[in-house]
């Protein structure tokens, strides 16, 4: 059993016992921790005492509220297309935890690249992926460098720094909430009240 089945099994009440009701109390605490902390920063934000960062292009945030696959690349990948077909220019801006990179076409190897970045980079050959955790640095490269009018960010709706056109956020019709509850007691990235924030609601 992998740790996300166990961790389900545990959030969701499958796994009984005495110490699984522990460990369940435990998970309640860190989740008030990390209400706390979302909430500061969300609170920040939409005060304006955090500041967003706009830039000189159009950008779409795909994103979601809970953990887990919602159907984000997917998605992205298909606005990609939709884009290429307009003849708009247009950059995918993903998460990287290492050195800052653009992956390059000429002699793609698709076993060079993880899950998500060997989908976009074979399904999306007309865009640029820029792959840096600071989405701003990441996004100020794909106008710079590349010239890219159009921006997606994948996997978005959190990191608010930089300023979008158009927040996409997917929900999980099996799961839509996460079990209603914050991580790591449930699922949940941010309460369900963040929804507000969305411009698009996509159920997959």
């Amino acid at each position: 059993m992998s740790y996300e089945q166990w961790h389900r099994r545990l959030i969701s009440g499958q796994d009984i016992g005495f110490v699984a009701k522990v460990l369940r109390l435990f998970l309640s605490w860190a989740a008030i921790v990390y209400w706390l902390v979302i909430g500061v920063r969300n609170f920040l934000y939409s005060k304006g005492w955090l500041k967003t960062i706009s830039v000189n292009a159009i950008v779409f945030s795909v994103g979601n509220i809970t953990v887990g696959g919602t159907g984000k690349t997917p998605l992205v990948i298909w606005l990609c297309r939709f884009l290429a077909q307009k003849d708009f220019s247009c950059a995918i801006l993903t998460r990287g935890y290492k050195a800052a990179f653009s992956i390059q076409r000429s002699n793609i190897r698709v076993q060079d690249y993880k899950d998500e970045l060997a989908m976009l980079a074979e399904n999306c050959p007309q865009a640029k992926i820029v792959v840096n955790s600071d989405r701003v640095a990441g996004a100020i490269r794909a106008i710079n460098e590349f010239e890219a009018r159009i921006l997606i960010m994948d996997d978005g709706f959190q990191h608010r720094r930089l300023a979008r056109d158009l927040d996409i956020v997917m929900i999980d019709a099996t799961q839509p909430f996460g079990y209603g509850r914050l991580l790591p007691a449930g699922l949940l990235r941010e309460p369900i009240s963040s929804l507000k924030r969305a411009d698009v609601v996509v159920i997959t």
